[in-house]
């Protein structure tokens, strides 16, 4: 399929044909699928749960997300190796949801998400998420994970806070102002297994080493327990896990919905819509960045837009059975495939094994201390953060380094939707104003390329190189009037100008008519499509006399040379006629 195509193709379940019809499926690829999928299964089971609990919900919804939206969106995705589930960009933007409407917001955020998901991939919008800066991908990701890591100290070390306030920074100053009450063997198991899996980690084994990490804190902490330690465990936060399959709210949803009145209805969209629209457009940086990197990986393409579709499918079905906001996360997308899978199939296999979790491990999950899973989800948000990159970035202090920052304090200081449109538009108007910048107007006059004897010398001539659009039509023709005065003419060589926008349209009417007001010409040459459409919308007869347009330079001289000539005739008759009215 050629490159064009697939990356503005809509082909539901693109990834899984695509396999199937190139590949087909035999007993091998089906045994190294199961291998993969129970790799990333064991290690999405304490991370789901790390991060419904970072939203402050019962770990088993982040359970359901892994299974619900990991299954629908391998299936009807566009990534071969992408597998979804909860993320931790996810967790700040949900925990105002969470705060303010309960499950309820959640849920609600996650399904209008995947709608919006839906839509962006109906419409083909998929490559446009490619231009995104990457100084606001780094805004979001470090801001998120650093607010991710701060908010984990209440149980991380242990602090004895019930009750926090749902602002950030009073929140965070009550914690700092508690650090003197750390439960010591509370922040021992917590420094302990981030030890480990950092240690686990550093040794290259392919077994990821969540799960062993979190088994040793689970011993220690019951050991501790029993001699009165009072560790926090999952149990005593959440109460136990059910053994209940994922089941539909569907009803559950509009229910709640019915019994608000119109002004809470209203009240609740205007909170809950801004998050549903981030949520989206950060689920599709990640999931098509995940996907990238897994093309870079594997040697293989995915579908942007049908990526798009399956992770928009996967939220609304996680939603309707009890999960949240999901998106193909990188560190399990990139276990999965060097663990060996070949299809989306290994995906489905890891909500498989989520699934027999819930089951089977259910009774057991309850004793994973909370600094283990806080610990866990440090590390998860330290990974995702890119601050690395984001160091690299602010070593040299430039237009990126400002978009870059205004994210990352926006996201600190106020919330990730006012970051996500802060930066979007400071992104934007830096962007204009580069673009600007590189629009330059050359005087040719006396260049050997495009001078010609034809052409006189109280003419002048001058080449627009960049786009002629409104942040930048106004300066240039600004320059050209200041050389209008001693000229009888000016040509324009617009070979170089691509864009002619409404602005560069309003600017170059202005300049024209104040050549006319001065009886001066402007000549303009070898317009490209665009520009010339736009004239022509516009109507040609709507300029002066003095404007004219010539498919090529030399044309353009030659009429200005016969026009040198005819004001030469012109005068010269005037002359002899005043001298015949003299005598």
């Amino acid at each position: 399929m050629p490159q064009s195509t697939q990356s503005t193709n809509l082909k539901i379940g693109y990834a899984l044909r695509d396999y199937l019809q190139k590949e087909g499926y035999d007993r091998q690829a089906l045994s190294k699928d199961l291998i993969a999928g129970f790799t990333v299964g064991i290690m999405a089971i304490p991370i789901s749960m790390a991060l419904a609990t970072g939203i402050g919900i019962s770990p088993i919804y982040g359970l359901y997300t892994a299974i619900v939206a990991g299954f629908f969106t391998a299936l009807f995705g566009g990534s071969r190796y992408s597998v979804a589930g909860p993320t931790s960009s996810f967790v700040i933007l949900l925990i105002p949801a969470a705060e303010a409407y309960g499950l309820f917001g959640v849920v609600f955020v996650s399904f209008i998400g995947g709608l919006l998901l839906l839509l962006i991939a109906y419409f083909r919008f998929g490559r446009w998420i490619e231009y995104i800066p990457q100084p606001i991908t780094l805004g979001f990701t470090t801001g998120i994970a650093t607010l991710i890591i701060l908010l984990q100290m209440k149980d991380f070390f242990g602090l004895p806070l019930d009750q926090l306030p749902s602002n950030f920074w009073e929140r965070l100053l009550i914690m700092a102002q508690n650090l003197t009450d750390v439960h010591w063997q509370t922040a021992t198991i917590g420094f302990g297994t981030a030890i480990f899996m950092i240690v686990w980690a550093q040794m290259k084994w392919r077994f990821p080493g969540h799960l062993p990490g979190l088994i040793l804190a689970s011993i220690l902490t019951y050991y501790w327990n029993q001699q009165g330690a009072q560790i926090l465990t999952v149990g005593d936060l959440f109460g136990e896990i059910p053994h209940v399959l994922p089941n539909f709210k569907g009803d559950w949803l509009t229910e709640n919905l019915l019994i608000m009145s119109y002004p809470e209805l209203w009240e609740m969209l205007k909170i809950l819509l801004p998050m549903a629209f981030v949520l989206a457009l950060l689920g599709a940086m990640e999931s098509l960045f995940s996907a990238v990197v897994l093309d870079n990986e594997s040697g293989n393409r995915h579908s942007p837009n049908s990526e798009l579709f399956g992770q928009g499918l996967g939220n609304i079905f996680s939603s309707l059975f009890g999960g949240f906001g999901s998106t193909g996360g990188i560190a399990r997308s990139i276990t999965n495939l060097k663990a060996g899978a070949v299809s989306p199939i290994a995906s489905m296999f890891h909500s498989v094994v989520v699934l027999f979790a819930i089951f089977f491990l259910a009774d057991l999950l309850v004793h994973l201390p909370m600094p283990a899973m806080s610990a866990l989800l440090i590390l998860v948000a330290w990974k995702m953060s890119n601050f690395s990159r984001a160091l690299g970035l602010m070593k040299n202090i430039d237009s990126d380094t400002w978009v870059y920052l205004s994210c990352f304090a926006m996201i600190l200081l106020f919330d990730v939707v006012t970051a996500v449109i802060a930066g979007m538009v400071l992104a934007s108007i830096l962007f204009v104003k580069e673009i600007a910048e590189m629009t330059k107007v050359q005087d040719i006059h006396l260049s050997k390329r495009y001078h010609s004897e034809l052409l006189p010398e109280d003419w002048g001539m001058y080449r627009i190189q960049g786009p002629l659009f409104f942040a930048a039509a106004e300066r240039i023709f600004d320059e050209l009037a200041g050389d209008l005065t001693d000229k009888k003419g000016i040509i324009l060589q617009m070979d170089s100008v691509t864009i002619l926008d409404s602005g560069g349209l309003a600017a170059l009417r202005r300049f024209a008519s104040l050549a006319n007001q001065h009886n001066k010409a402007i000549y303009l040459s070898e317009l490209q499509f665009q520009p010339l459409k736009t004239l022509a919308r516009y109507g040609l007869d709507n300029f002066e006399d003095n404007f004219k347009l010539f498919s090529n330079l030399d044309e353009a001289e030659i009429t200005a040379q016969e026009q040198e000539n005819l004001d030469s005739h012109d005068t010269t008759q005037i002359n002899a006629r005043t001298e015949n009215t003299g005598r």
